[in-house]
């Protein structure tokens, strides 16, 4: 297509690439840390809490805090109770272990992925990142050159910025879907007929 027309057509495409952005939905990468034995940690924030590490478990289910992660949420109002599971551990044992409804978990400096189900394991050391909690971000991808996890949705509000903590952001403004034409695509398309 030639002729006036064409450059109102790659204004609407354009609108319609950044219509993701616009709702608060980025696509995200999170730098992963490598403890060794092929596990991989997320720097997190947890409202009502503050920043901890959290294993990436994709055997997981759901997502597993601490008791006393779980008694600072409480206490912040940031948890509530849903249900008790019944759970088979990775001995093949059985356990009931009490579920709950998380506010909001914040990977790497930004990504928020809200109202997560995180189970509450005695004598649980390690906080793990579960299945349920990842498909809320979905689609999402693991890297290994450099351990990276990058996440197809994630909540846009409180992102910190470069200039917040004097690094450069991993948010990356790709709309979603991630095949989108960028707007130096689309203005070089409406300028070239």
């Amino acid at each position: 297509m030639t002729g006036p027309g064409r450059p109102l057509i790659a204004l609407i495409a354009l609108l319609g690439a950044f219509n993701a952005a616009a709702e608060g939905v980025l696509r995200f990468e999170v730098p992963l840390e490598n403890r060794g034995s092929s596990t991989f940690y997320v720097r997190s924030t947890l409202q009502g809490v503050g920043e901890s590490l959290w294993l990436v478990d994709t055997g997981s289910g759901h997502s597993v805090i601490r008791q006393d992660t779980l008694d600072r949420l409480l206490d912040s109002g940031d948890a509530v109770f849903l249900k008790n599971l019944q759970g088979v551990m990775a001995d093949g044992s059985i356990r009931i272990v009490p579920l709950y409804r998380v506010s909001s978990i914040s990977l790497g400096d930004g990504c928020i992925i809200r109202d997560i189900q995180a189970a509450v394991l005695p004598g649980n050391q390690r906080q793990i990142l579960g299945i349920s909690a990842l498909q809320k971000a979905a689609p999402f991808s693991f890297s290994f050159d450099p351990p990276t996890l990058t996440l197809g949705r994630c909540a846009a509000s409180n992102l910190r910025t470069s200039a917040d903590h004097g690094t450069p952001p991993v948010l990356t403004t790709t709309p979603h879907p991630s095949n989108t034409p960028s707007p130096a695509e689309l203005t070089r398309s409406a300028t070239a007929g």
